[in-house]
């Protein structure tokens, strides 16, 4: 059983970052880089893939520095920080568990590989956290629509609206094991069954949407300014680590 001290610290720092994840995904909605155009992100999207399957260090910083200077651009230095806590979080997380490896003699992992795992533990994380917000439901949605999926077409639109209200559902039920002075396990299962009866409410609201093909695909409003500034950035990302006859000797 652990003290009331051990439980303050645990419960305080699952509530962080329940709220750290929220504002990572869920800042804003569909606006800033959710509006550049689908080509310009597919061409982004693509970029990371090379980027993930080449797996250099150089490259892999290079991508979260910029998408680092794009989020501050949108949603803002507030997603910035919250990433860059995150992250740092889970890089800490895995080191320390190749170290420990590595100690134990489990994994044979070289103990100067460490800092690079960390580093590349960061980057990964920045880079596929800016991928996740720059894609709209509503895209998402309109891709099954033309693949022939119309009556999941909805599915997108109801997950993207349940996820925030399951994290604030469960941030919530933390506050209140903390007035109560409940264990931390002890508030998942309200957590759950708040988020499954505002699930059921939205299932009864949007019946007919939901068990209705969708018709038409619907995109989002594009904006000329984010598509422009996604596209310059992927641009100055392939100069830079790509013509090193130009740019890098």
């Amino acid at each position: 059983m652990t003290t009331s001290l051990e439980w303050v610290e645990t419960m305080g720092f699952i509530s962080w970052l329940v709220s750290i994840v929220y504002k990572i995904l869920f800042l804003k909605g569909d606006t800033g880089f959710r509006q550049a155009h689908w080509v310009v992100k597919m061409l982004h999207l693509s970029l990371i893939v090379f980027i993930l399957l080449e797996n250099h260090l150089r490259s892999l910083t290079g991508m979260a520095a910029l998408s680092l200077i794009l989020g501050l651009i949108s949603p803002g230095y507030e997603w910035a920080i919250s990433i860059l806590a995150l992250s740092s979080v889970i890089s800490l997380y895995m080191s320390l568990t190749a170290l420990i490896a590595s100690i134990i003699g489990f994994a044979p992992v070289d103990a100067s590989l460490i800092p690079f795992i960390a580093v590349k533990t960061l980057a990964l994380s920045v880079i596929l956290a800016f991928a996740f917000i720059i894609v709209s439901p509503l895209e998402v949605s309109s891709l099954l629509i033309k693949f022939g999926a119309r009556r999941a077409g909805n599915l997108p639109l109801l997950i993207w609206r349940l996820m925030p209200y399951g994290l604030k559902s469960f941030t919530e039920s933390l506050a209140i094991g903390y007035v109560k002075k409940e264990k931390t396990l002890n508030r998942i299962p309200p957590a759950v069954a708040s988020l499954l009866e505002i699930g059921g409410f939205i299932e009864e609201y949007c019946f007919y949407k939901l068990n209705t093909p969708a018709k038409y695909p619907v995109l989002p409003a594009y904006s000329f300014k984010y598509s422009i500034i996604l596209a310059v950035n992927d641009l100055i990302y392939f100069l830079l680590f790509y013509t090193p006859n130009i740019f890098i000797s």
